[in-house]
């Protein structure tokens, strides 16, 4: 699983606007802590922790997003329109999800994350990671799908073919 990072390895290749800066869409821009606060205001993500309310404590969104798309294997996976879209996220957050499970007859390790990025507008995109040893070679690889279906599929997929019954 990808950790939260402390800071952005990369720099972004655009510079974030300033605050009161007209935006491509004529919106005006918002200090980011700004944005990132009025979005957990409504609500987004309303579905963990005491308050009722996802947290998003990754706060350099952009750069996850793309790094986890780089590290995925599967040929599938999102593509850049969904780095673009990702590329204005006020933050993210991980969580891991109870199916697949580890094991398949014992044969291999597999696991699937949950990564919940909360976008200006307060919605939220979120991205399947399945991380498995289930290859040839028992590598760990990364697969990343747009749906937990997908990669709950995947996982069976894999899991039967490396010996498992699921």
């Amino acid at each position: 699983m990808t950790e939260q990072p402390a800071a952005s390895a990369e720099p972004r290749s655009t510079p974030a606007p300033e605050p009161g800066e007209l935006l491509e869409d004529g919106r005006q821009a918002a200090p980011a802590a700004e944005q990132f606060a009025r979005a957990l205001d409504t609500g987004a993500g309303a579905e963990v922790g005491a308050s009722g309310r996802r947290a998003y404590p990754g706060r350099d969104a952009a750069d996850h997003a793309r790094r986890l798309l780089r590290r995925a294997v599967n040929q599938d996976r999102p593509g850049e329109d969904v780095v673009g879209q990702l590329s204005g996220a006020l933050g993210y957050d991980i969580g891991r999800l109870a199916e697949p499970r580890a094991g398949y007859a014992g044969r291999g390790w597999c696991s699937l994350y949950e990564h919940a990025f909360l976008m200006p507008d307060a919605s939220e995109v979120r991205l399947y990671e399945l991380e498995h040893d289930l290859t040839e070679e028992r590598q760990l690889v990364c697969e990343v799908y747009g749906d937990e279906a997908s990669a709950s599929r995947a996982a069976r997929r894999h899991g039967r073919a490396h010996g498992g019954d699921r």
